[in-house]
């Protein structure tokens, strides 16, 4: 969840009470929007400062754990088990939230779960696992890789042999699905709400994605006894980019134009890019080491156009993965045997199915990845993209009527290619067959041969063949000398009535051709408005059939409506409520007036049975022990209290490690709650992170 959505869903007050603390008053320069205050990196890295020990050390447990994934607060305690005692948890838990860090949700039966928003990890992830945040090795020595085929990750990797992929990436392929589409006269949905699988393989023909895309990513989807996954992959790409949206009735999908028209008119990187911000969004919340992969490949892009090893970012997963709360733990040179290929199936692979991703093998048979995309590129308008100002050849014409487009031509070269020729083959080079059916076809649609032309002429490197040309003009007039059109005809009774309707002044405008004595041409746009004068002047058309007849003009589908995709989301988190309500740090430690003060003042040796008192509070709070044993200062995370026959233990843990200590094996000692006495907790486990 995104601290858009968050956005909308929080009381006012709670915002208001988050944005207006004095450490981001003089950051809101761009808005109040918490994503400006909280997403920053600068302004991330100010706040980090503001951070005690526990709330640092939480969050970081939070980054290496949980990731972006929603957590409970008993799970989240558990996981600092070893580490951070209860109240510790709480109380730096609390102070995330009242930073806006941590975002709480409750749902309806009571239980409360918190998470990090995604927008923020990658953030938190570079200034809480310094160590981690350095460019990975990377190298731009292109000729020291192979570079492997589009799907291939290596010997373990590999796509079946019959499963081509399209080498351009999904663009592309989402680019044939979207003109497959726009030739349909209608794009009826079935009662289950699918298309139909007759018109779904005309629709898909040009789409070739591995079988298993978005198992191999984890990802579920609806209708999967109708769609398979190549088909419901491309599906979804269409409607979470607007292409596609279902009309009013919800008996049909439309076509968005001007969404898929602002898409065509970016460059090619641009729409990729466009593509892997859906293909991301699919998979987040996603575990956490692959949220942690995510943004490390992502920060890898910096260095751009250069690659990085494979191994190498998954030893630096699994560190971030593995993170001592205190501080960061040094990489491990090995690569666990199950995150490679996990990490491998979920995200490289698909990347580089996609052409997000290009994938390579050095000499010693490593794995390097670099990218093919800007990930990062944010949705902003590019300058004047409008691709009729480059002027530039895209395409060659050849005398056959065939038209190549080289891999640097765009879509929307392609698109005005498309409109009047049927593509052959898609490979780096596309190519289309103009013939006198596609170049009808084009004519049914509303261009000329001259519009045709023109464009061929503006984008070809050569000179246009002028048999070409003839051809198209001669295809133009056969045309125009014979055609056939639907029309809508008013039948009159007889000659008089025809007569009577020309004189009304009010019917006469909305009357086309008179055909023969008593019958006339009407326009389907004016149907209404004439129905209606007819019905003043006395007459009664057949209003069943007029009610058809005009239906797709008053009844035109709404582009407003959002329409579901089909891979089910994984972020459940925005099915609650944010809850509003902020613990304060008096509540973790409830009647506190009622334990004798010397015991959090004062380090001093007690009774036996004050010592187990001592315990039993600072299990009941989650607290610390501070104890002395043999000169030297220990904290202690009490986990129990265990008496038996000869004598009493307490168990619990110091600076990560299982202790069972004898009630006599140590001298005086000190109840520490944390957030009013642990200044001396604190200090020392800093200097602990520190080395």
């Amino acid at each position: 969840m995104k601290y858009e959505q968050i956005d909308r869903k929080m009381p006012p007050a709670m915002k208001e009470r988050i944005i207006g603390q004095a450490w981001c008053s003089s950051l809101r320069t761009q808005g109040d929007r918490l994503a400006d205050v909280l997403t920053s990196p600068s302004h991330l890295s100010i706040l980090n400062e503001k951070l005690s020990s526990d709330e640092r050390r939480t969050l970081r447990l939070i980054l290496s754990t949980f990731g972006c994934l929603s957590f409970t607060g008993e799970r989240l305690e558990k996981e600092a088990a070893q580490h951070m005692a209860g109240a510790q948890v709480s109380l730096g838990l609390m102070g995330l939230r009242q930073y806006g860090i941590i975002v709480a949700f409750r749902k309806a039966w009571g239980e409360q779960l918190f998470v990090l928003p995604e927008d923020a990890f990658a953030g938190w992830q570079s200034l809480l696992l310094p160590s981690f945040s350095t460019p990975i090795e990377n190298t731009d020595r292109d000729c020291e890789f192979d570079v492997l085929a589009v799907g291939d990750v290596g010997e373990d990797s590999r796509l079946n042999e019959e499963e081509v992929v399209n080498p351009r990436g999904l663009a592309q392929q989402l680019f044939h699905f979207m003109v497959a589409c726009s030739r349909q006269s209608s794009l009826s949905l079935t009662n289950k709400g699918t298309l139909h699988k007759k018109q779904l393989l005309k629709l898909t023909e040009h789409v070739s994605l591995p079988k298993r895309i978005l198992t191999m990513a984890g990802l579920t989807y609806a209708f999967t006894d109708v769609y398979d996954e190549p088909s419901a992959l491309i599906i979804e790409m269409a409607i979470q980019m607007g292409f596609l949206l279902k009309n009013e009735a919800g008996d049909a999908l439309i076509i968005d134009e001007d969404a898929f028209q602002a898409w065509l008119t970016g460059s090619y990187d641009r729409q990729q890019a466009q593509l892997y911000q859906i293909w991301r969004q699919a998979l987040i919340p996603a575990p956490v080491w692959l949220e942690h992969g995510i943004a490390l490949m992502e920060q890898a892009e910096a260095a751009d156009g250069q690659w990085f090893e494979l191994d190498k970012l998954v030893q630096v997963i699994q560190a971030c993965c593995s993170t001592v709360l205190g501080g960061q733990r040094g990489m491990d040179n090995t690569v666990d045997t199950a995150l490679r290929p996990a990490f491998i199936s979920a995200w490289v692979q698909p990347l580089s199915v996609f052409r997000f991703l290009e994938v390579g093998k050095d000499e010693h048979e490593h794995v390097w990845l670099r990218w093919l995309i800007s990930p990062r590129q944010q949705n902003t308008c590019e300058t004047a993209v409008s691709l009729y100002a480059h002027q530039t050849p895209s395409l060659y014409v050849q005398p056959d009527y065939e038209l190549l487009l080289p891999p640097d031509a765009s879509l929307f070269t392609e698109w005005e290619v498309a409109a009047f020729a049927d593509i052959q083959h898609s490979d780096l080079v596309r190519t289309y067959r103009l013939t006198k059916e596609s170049f009808q076809r084009a004519l049914d649609h509303g261009l000329q041969s001259a519009e045709v032309i023109q464009m061929l002429q503006r984008n070809a490197y050569y000179e246009v063949p002028a048999g070409l040309i003839i051809s198209l003009q001669q295809w133009e007039e056969q045309k125009d000398k014979l055609y056939l059109e639907e029309v809508t005809l008013l039948r009159c009774q007889s000659a008089d009535i025809a007569d009577a309707l020309l004189r009304n002044e009010k019917c006469r405008p909305f009357l086309g051709e008179r055909i023969g004595e008593a019958n006339f041409i009407v326009s389907r746009d004016v149907l209404k408005l004439l129905t209606k004068c007819l019905e003043s002047m006395g007459f009664h058309p057949n209003r069943s059939i007029t009610k058809k007849l005009v239906l797709n003009v008053e009844e035109a589908p709404s582009l407003t409506e959002p329409t579901r995709g089909l891979c089910y989301s994984r972020d459940t988190i925005q099915l609650y409520d944010i809850d509003p309500h902020l613990p304060q740090r008096d509540d973790l430690y409830p009647d506190m007036l009622s334990i004798p003060t010397s015991w959090t003042k004062e380090f001093r040796d007690y009774h036996a049975s004050t010592r187990k008192d001592i315990i039993r509070k600072a299990i009941e709070w989650r607290s610390v022990l501070q104890l002395r044993k043999e000169g030297r200062d220990c904290f202690i995370i009490p986990r129990m209290l265990r008496e038996d026959r000869t004598g009493w233990l307490l168990e619990g843990w110091e600076e990560h490690r299982d202790i069972s200590w004898q009630g006599d094996e140590w001298n005086e000692m000190k109840l520490i709650l944390p957030g009013i006495n642990d200044a001396g907790v604190r200090e020392k486990e800093e200097t602990l992170g520190e080395l």
